[in-house]
């Protein structure tokens, strides 16, 4: 069972400043009027490039994730009186145990989505195009990027300092609930999206609450951005499936599902299929198991009695 102050700051002492400026909930809101604003201003790099063009996806991502850290790492200092290191605080701190952390999230994340794959193939087919090209390395290389920098901006946005400060004004229940289901909400913008009454969304709400949960466990963030970067880099770029209903980051292989919708997702990727919430479940006892190690458990910041 976990107990509700595991889903507390990372800090190193054990009391929050009462000299604060502001309650939890009002620097909850404060992180989430910046976060929208942070996606909002980035966006204006796709101005400046032709459409279909992979640099304007990295640039955006790459500099909303400066800007969000940036904007955090502030609020820490001057609303939380935060002494901590700023990468320990933000849920990024360095040293070995980030490394296990990160690379172990890594192969769970590729594990979990070739599962997911493999169940497709199962109850349904997939076709697979294979393609040489010039410049298809580079390709690869520029997608790496794209989605390693998306995975990051989510999990800071996500499981980061706006995560903590909910948890400080409600509890780590509603946290990760208010949390899991606005992440699940997002993605209802991306294409083929089928609304709330769907497995794409019920399915990413329930990984947002898995990635919340390898957030919690173990007392960083690296785990959780291992896990989300691995699943949408083989899924996409290994796979060549739609990634959230994006097609755009398939490389070398490209891939159409065959078969009911319900079970392989369709246009929208395995993400909106039953076969994935088979695979989440089948994903948290799971990451419970890995993470019980100590040796991928960070706690240097955590409260004595997590």
């Amino acid at each position: 069972m976990i107990e509700a102050n595991q889903f507390e700051p990372y800090r190193a002492d054990n009391d929050y400043p009462a000299h604060a400026l502001l309650p939890p909930v009002a620097r909850f809101l404060v992180s989430a009027i910046w976060t929208a604003m942070v996606f909002w201003g980035s966006g204006f790099v796709y101005a400046f490039f032709p459409q279909r063009n992979l640099l304007p996806g990295v640039l955006f991502r790459l500099i909303a994730c400066v800007l969000t850290a940036a904007g955090f790492a502030f609020f820490l200092r001057v609303l939380d009186y935060d002494s901590t290191p700023i990468p320990a605080a933000l849920g990024l701190p360095s040293g070995i145990t980030s490394s296990l952390q990160w690379v172990t999230g890594v192969i769970l994340g590729a594990g979990l989505i070739s599962a997911d794959v493999l169940l497709v193939v199962s109850f349904g087919s997939i076709e697979f195009h294979i393609h040489h090209a010039r410049y298809m390395m580079l390709r690869l290389a520029t997608i790496t990027l794209l989605l390693f920098f998306g995975a990051l901006l989510e999990e800071l946005s996500f499981r980061g300092y706006p995560f903590q400060k909910l948890t400080e004004a409600f509890g780590a229940v509603w946290a990760v609930i208010a949390l899991s289901a606005l992440f699940g909400a997002v993605h209802l913008w991306n294409p083929d999206a089928k609304g709330v009454l769907s497995w794409g969304f019920f399915n990413t709400l329930a990984v947002g609450v898995l990635f919340a949960l390898a957030r919690i466990r173990t007392g960083s963030l690296w785990f959780s951005f291992g896990l989300h970067f691995s699943w949408n880099l083989v899924q996409g770029a290994v796979f060549g499936l739609p990634v959230s209903g994006l097609r755009e980051f398939s490389t070398y292989v490209t891939a159409i599902p065959h078969g009911s919708s319900a079970l392989t997702g369709a246009t929208y990727g395995p993400e909106a299929s039953a076969t994935c919430a088979i695979v989440l479940v089948l994903a948290f006892p799971l990451l419970w198991a890995i993470t019980s190690s100590r040796f991928i458990q960070t706690r240097a910041h955590a409260l004595p009695s997590a």
